[in-house]
């Protein structure tokens, strides 16, 4: 199956990481590494055109399934995501019904949307693919993804759940919990609104998607059935050099005051 249908599809939950930081390097070790899929963040990242393709040509040379997160709702960024050959498109902030629908529009090509068709693109193999190859391909492969993470979004849930051509309603648990007041992106209250929510997203036939910062979260989040899962890749590294450095630490406390009797000879 192609990510798209193991999404749809599958029966297991997948698991991606979001990178910020225009390495194409880091995009290889990400897939080397196991993930099921990266997400290029030019949201929250310095992603100019060229260093996104070249980030999907990472992300295709380590057999990776690769997202762009565009910066905001603009057709431009959309088409030009899908025409470097990205997987799929994440649309932050969207509020309602009326910007859900402009997600799937961007998105597709005519009749369903106003997609723009480059016969020249990555995504269209450079003109090796017919039109009619590369708009099928799309209609295969290509997923829809927008995130819901304010409470006019919440408010405006059951809108944007009758919008048809949305793959994925990825819960920004991040954006949310401030948009609500709370402190923490893992605010009980912010789990509880989860919990309601999943069925209502899962019964309009859209896979729930959600960030994960806390991992005692994680089983209660799987029994529920979200199944597209994104985690932070400089957190993660974050995570590591901060533990490599407490081990260090407690070495050097340990053997502070000892010195080698070595005198050379």
């Amino acid at each position: 199956m192609n990510f798209k249908q193991r999404l749809l599809f599958g029966d297991e939950p997948l698991f991606g990481a979001f990178l910020n930081i225009p390495s194409t390097s880091l995009v290889e070790i990400i897939g080397i590494a196991g993930y099921d899929y990266c997400i290029i963040d030019s949201e929250h990242g310095e992603f100019n055109s060229e260093r996104i393709e070249d980030c999907l040509r990472a992300a295709t040379s380590a057999g990776i399934p690769c997202i762009v997160r565009i910066a905001k709702l603009d057709s431009q960024m959309v088409q030009a995501a899908l025409d470097m050959g990205a997987d799929g498109i994440q649309v932050p902030q969207v509020d309602n019904a009326l910007q859900a629908k402009a997600v799937v529009e961007y998105s597709n090509f005519p009749p369903r949307g106003v997609r723009g068709y480059g016969s020249n693109t990555r995504d269209a193999k450079y003109g090796f693919l017919s039109r009619s190859e590369a708009i099928e391909k799309a209609a295969q492969e290509k997923v829809v993804i927008i995130q819901i993470e304010s409470v006019n979004g919440m408010e405006n849930l059951a809108e944007i759940l009758d919008t048809p051509g949305i793959d994925v309603i990825f819960i920004g648990t991040g954006d949310l919990s401030l948009n609500l007041g709370y402190d923490k992106a893992n605010d009980t209250r912010v789990l509880d609104l989860i919990r309601k929510v999943v069925p209502k997203i899962q019964g309009a036939g859209k896979v729930v998607g959600v960030h994960i910062t806390d991992w005692s979260w994680l089983d209660c989040l799987i029994e529920l059935g979200v199944r597209y899962f994104t985690v932070s890749a400089v957190g993660v590294i974050k995570d590591a050099f901060k533990l490599n450095v407490e081990e260090i630490a407690a070495k050097k406390v340990r053997f502070k005051g000892t010195r080698s009797n070595y005198n050379g000879e």
